[in-house]
């Protein structure tokens, strides 16, 4: 197999740096803080994803013999999202995780998720508000 060298990598540095940056800044958290980070995004995209799951399966695929399936889903995500949090930010027992530009884009999956659930609250309690 051949040996890649890193300087050639096809992305340019100024696109790696700032996530590189951000990524030394979560790895130098307390552990119990980046695990605390992993729980608060994979409860963010579970919430994020439990009405449009529904919407699309009662759409679509309802069934009574089924029902659960739009929960399992949605709680599917929520522990992939969490498992990669898991592997990316918080490491294993005994290990630093290495800053890579994959934990900023975590970070950037996980913000989007929050900032989702902000907009679904908002939007919620202006429907609530107009009656």
């Amino acid at each position: 197999m051949p040996v890649v060298d890193p300087s050639s990598s096809p992305v340019p540095e100024a696109a790696t740096g700032w996530m590189r940056r951000v990524a030394q800044r979560v790895v130098r958290l307390p552990r119990f803080s980046r695990f605390l980070i992993a729980i608060f995004f994979a409860v963010s995209v579970t919430l994020l994803l439990t009405p449009i799951v529904d919407i699309v399966y009662t759409t679509y695929f309802f069934s009574w013999d089924t029902r659960i399936l739009p929960a399992l889903v949605s709680t599917g995500a929520g522990i992939l999202m969490y498992g990669i949090g898991w592997w990316l930010v918080v490491g294993f027992a005994g290990e630093q995780p290495r800053p890579r530009p994959a934990i900023a884009a975590y970070l950037a999956v996980g913000c989007f998720a929050v900032l989702g659930n902000l907009f679904l609250i908002i939007n919620g309690a202006l429907n609530v508000a107009r009656g």
